[in-house]
């Protein structure tokens, strides 16, 4: 077949190619910094998990004020997470046409900064025993297991995702039954680990795409 044959069909790859254009109100500048912030929120989630275990090593007083570091860490990461997975759905909404984000996203939000605050409150008596501040933070961890699997299932959804988000899409999903189980919670931080690194490569892809449209 001729390559000016008007009957021929089209030599571009069209799936890869929609989407591929100026987002209103992104840049890629905006992107290669939300790309760095996943990043720190991954490296620094790592830390507090080791030295979450690291305290178990060291004396009481010690390690009292290690936790006390952390807890405050942890609750500087939860707002870090929660704007990442903002500005993700807002930059998902644009380049993906996705709809049907909202939901499980405010309620993971919601979820995670009620964690947070029985965190800062009952710290100290939570897993000391079956009482109902252990029960509501277990109860707590299911559903954020449960939101964090449905937000999963719905970026499964997206039409033409990069490859990062599919596999951040599992990776959601994955974590977020083993976090529903709440036995498997532990686990379950090596797959949502992954899903940051995950969220870290989709936002360094929109930031290569709309470079590539600016050069």
């Amino acid at each position: 077949m001729q390559p000016d044959n008007p009957y021929s069909a089209p030599q571009v790859e069209l799936l890869d190619s929609v989407g591929v254009q100026s987002l209103p109100g992104w840049s890629a500048r905006q992107l290669q910094v939300l790309g760095w912030l996943a990043l720190v929120s991954v490296v620094a989630n790592a830390l507090v998990v080791g030295l979450t275990f690291a305290g178990a090593l060291l004396e009481a007083d010690e390690a009292a004020l290690l936790f006390t570091y952390t807890d405050w860490l942890s609750l500087a990461l939860a707002l870090l997470g929660c704007y990442l997975l903002l500005r993700f759905k807002t930059f998902a909404e644009a380049r993906f046409f996705a709809r049907n984000l909202s939901v499980p996203i405010w309620l993971l939000l919601a979820v995670t900064l009620l964690l947070e605050a029985v965190d800062m409150l009952f710290g100290d008596q939570l897993f000391a025993g079956l009482d109902w501040q252990t029960i509501g933070y277990m109860a707590l961890l299911c559903l954020m297991g449960i939101c964090t699997t449905w937000l999963g299932i719905r970026l499964l959804k997206l039409q033409s995702p990069y490859p990062a988000l599919k596999v951040m899409a599992w990776l959601d999903i994955v974590g977020g039954l083993m976090l529903a189980s709440v036995l498997l919670m532990l686990v379950a931080l090596l797959p949502l680990l992954g899903a940051g690194v995950a969220l870290m490569l989709v936002f360094f892809k929109g930031a290569a795409e709309l470079q590539g449209v600016a050069d």
